[in-house]
């Protein structure tokens, strides 16, 4: 099968398309055909070994965390998942596995979900890690609730694009920050207030919207790119970052949000992923869930994806590919 693949650690150049033996499902596995992969910046992160306390290469290693495509064969144990079942999934990378970036993937059955019927392959390889990032910040860490305020920080992208809907959909009431050329998209799906980060005092325009603060807040972007991140908390409230594993990311400041009665958690997607990518796939099948704004690049162009992701240079989500 055609896959990407790299034979060590290191900038996107280790990335090469070759031809490798195709995987075979063992027991609990789903054998997929790969139409579309998602690209994330988990996945150049990997590249550069910054997943290395969690996952154990074994060269040469597949890339790709996000997949959509058709149920080739089930291995042993396995039902509910007929040949040509059109999936999407969240890849066992984490577990040291190979990954989206090739033709076929053998993923956890518990991490395959079948696909709403009204989204294409490429809209659906959108979807997964920032849907189920965004998931797990709001209501397994965040603990969002009806009636609620909440922040989202970095409106404008994948994750925060899943953020502002899911918590629209669970009755919150949502702002969020971006660039000034996506406000009309934010508001678009809902968020009732949107923040220009570049020319807005942040602190000042949440506090008009929301006088004691804000119940949570969730941080998309990290880095410190989120100024005075506690005083915009009300008493009580929860300050949720998404693990950026990036080396100037010291993450929320734990220390000094107890000293103050506030909360911090740091969030990312969980393993195995299916029961959570199941409950978003409903939503998205019923239209109250959007996939995010995307664009499509051949397989062989994975390393230019690579680029644009770390470089901050890509616009929209990227998908790879995969079906010739």
């Amino acid at each position: 099968m055609r896959a990407v693949v790299m034979d060590r650690l290191g900038s996107s150049e280790v990335l090469q398309l070759s031809r490798v033996q195709r995987p075979e499902p063992g027991p609990g596995e789903v054998l997929i055909r790969v139409h579309n992969a998602g690209v994330n910046p988990a996945d150049w992160k990997c590249r550069q070994g910054y997943l290395s306390h969690f996952i154990t290469y074994a060269f040469p290693f597949v890339l790709g965390f996000d997949l959509a495509g058709t149920v080739e064969e089930c291995g042993e144990g396995v039902c509910g998942f007929p040949e040509g079942t059109r999936v999407f999934a969240q890849s066992d990378v984490g577990a040291g596995k190979w990954g989206s970036y090739a033709e076929f993937v053998c993923v956890s059955q518990d991490s395959v979900v079948q696909m709403p019927d009204n989204l294409g392959f490429a809209q659906a390889a959108a979807v997964p890690t920032p849907a189920l990032a965004a998931w797990a910040g709001l209501f397994e860490d965040g603990g969002l609730e009806k009636g609620q305020k909440v922040l989202i920080h970095g409106g404008g992208g994948a994750v925060g694009t899943f953020a502002i809907q899911l918590a629209k959909v669970a009755g919150a009431q949502v702002a969020a920050t971006c660039g000034a050329s996506n406000r009309n998209y934010v508001e678009s799906l809902g968020c009732e207030l949107s923040i220009d980060y570049r020319a807005q005092d942040i602190l000042v325009a949440t506090r008009q919207w929301a006088a004691d603060g804000v119940d949570l807040v969730l941080d998309c972007v990290g880095c410190g790119s989120l100024p005075d991140s506690l005083d915009l908390l009300r008493p009580g409230g929860i300050l949720v970052s998404i693990l950026t594993l990036a080396e100037d990311d010291a993450g929320p400041d734990h220390v000094g949000a107890a000293q103050r009665g506030l909360r911090t958690a740091v969030t990312y997607s969980k393993m195995p992923s299916g029961t959570q990518l199941g409950r978003i796939a409903a939503l998205l099948a019923s239209g109250q869930v959007q996939p995010p704004r995307f664009e499509v690049l051949p397989l062989e162009h994975a390393a230019k994806a690579h680029d644009l992701l770390q470089s901050g240079n890509a616009k929209v989500k990227l998908v790879l590919q995969v079906a010739e």
